[in-house]
């Protein structure tokens, strides 16, 4: 038996969420449990299930938080440029570094 998580689509202009897992012995069975579990009540028109050991995680990188800063598209985030621009340098060499 193994664990698959379930991702279901109430449209199909809307985006698939994750709404549960089900242990089933293949993925034949999962959809089965998932849609008996989870479109049941007409939550939804679609599902996907997908091994949970197929999922693979990522986990929070400093170097990420450089890259994901886009404070830049709003007018708060040209406050304090100078001071941004110089934290984000010494980042990069205390990244280089290690």
């Amino acid at each position: 038996m193994e664990v698959y998580e379930v991702f279901r689509r109430a449209g199909h202009k809307d985006p698939y969420e994750h709404c549960g897992a089900v242990t089933a012995p293949d993925p034949e069975m999962a959809l089965m449990m998932a849609k008996e579990c989870f479109l049941r009540r007409g939550e939804g028109e679609h599902l996907w299930v997908a091994r949970r050991s197929d999922i693979h995680a990522f986990s929070g990188d400093p170097a990420i938080d450089i890259v994901a800063d886009k404070s830049y598209r709003h007018p708060s985030g040209y406050r304090d440029v100078v001071a941004k621009r110089e934290r984000a340098i010494a980042r990069a060499r205390e990244l280089e570094a290690s």
